[in-house]
């Protein structure tokens, strides 16, 4: 099974007004269904594997899982790494075969992350893998204050210098929304997207793209966003519809019926947001 590379997966969809959802897996029922999801709408998929969900020993089964899923319903993927804390994380993804990796060095000081990325750069590239690397720092909505938040957002000028001197192929920027849930309402800066879509010739990369009223999404591409992530829309509904399954006598409940509900629920959720993000019938420009 060959991904595409995450700059292939993304280059499409550079100033063309639409996203593609990059969304996290990390069992069979969620992979099926991004991958179902993305089959039945011909949208090209980045499917996700998070170092926090999955121990880096269970990594390998869960691509061959993926591999599988993708090769049986045929749609253009890219396997990225989401969220690499070290550079050895990123060699073991490479050499299982990913055609991705996310690094994250956002809390190092600025020169730091400019030669962690590079060397991320350095591995990927030469296995035809792509990088993304985040400047500035997406926080965890429920843990981050408004002024931490403000203090984090990515500055335009160091974002110009930093894609310049690491040779990344996506960059994830800090422009107002943070990982999970929010406690008040999220507020964009379009005006930063604007800006940093007009100084950086790679794609954009929004996180924390759950929990977000969809103009703002929308708005967001329209300006220059490429490619969104999203986890907490689909956990939490999943997570709910198993539980509801399980309210009842256990002697009752199978768990197949339990998880194909929540593997349904997840599949419509993500036909939503590929609607949502314009990703539709987008399958075709990659044969």
């Amino acid at each position: 099974m060959k991904f595409l590379s995450m700059a292939e997966i993304l280059q499409p969809c550079v100033n063309q007004n639409w996203a593609i959802g990059a969304y996290d897996t990390c069992n069979w029922e969620i992979t099926q269904a991004i991958v179902d999801a993305s089959a039945i709408d011909q949208a090209p998929a980045i499917i996700m594997i998070y170092p926090h969900h999955n121990p880096q020993a269970e990594w390998g089964t869960l691509v061959k899982i993926i591999e599988s899923e993708v090769e049986r319903a045929n749609i253009p993927a890219a396997l990225v790494l989401d969220h690499a804390k070290t550079l050895e994380q990123v060699e073991y993804a490479l050499d299982l075969g990913f055609s991705g990796v996310m690094i994250d060095a956002s809390l190092a000081p600025f020169e730091e992350n400019i030669a962690i990325t590079r060397k991320a750069v350095e591995l990927a590239h030469a296995k035809g893998a792509s990088v993304e690397a985040e400047l500035g720092h997406v926080g965890v909505g429920l843990e981050v204050s408004e002024d931490e938040q403000t203090a984090h957002l990515t500055r335009v000028d160091e974002a110009e210098r930093f894609v310049k001197e690491t040779g990344v192929d996506a960059l994830a920027i800090s422009i107002g929304t943070l990982h999970g849930l929010y406690r008040g309402t999220p507020h964009l800066d379009f005006e930063r997207i604007a800006q940093l879509r007009a100084a950086c010739p790679i794609p954009l990369v929004l996180h924390g793209g759950s929990a977000n009223p969809d103009p703002d999404l929308r708005r967001a591409i329209e300006l220059g966003i490429d490619k969104i992530n999203i986890w907490t829309d689909i956990r939490i509904p999943f997570l709910q519809t198993v539980k509801d399954k399980l309210d009842g006598p256990i002697n009752k409940i199978e768990v197949n019926e339990a998880f194909g509900a929540a593997r349904a629920v997840a599949t419509e959720i993500i036909r939503q947001k590929n609607q949502l993000l314009g990703a539709v019938g987008k399958a075709s420009q990659y044969k």
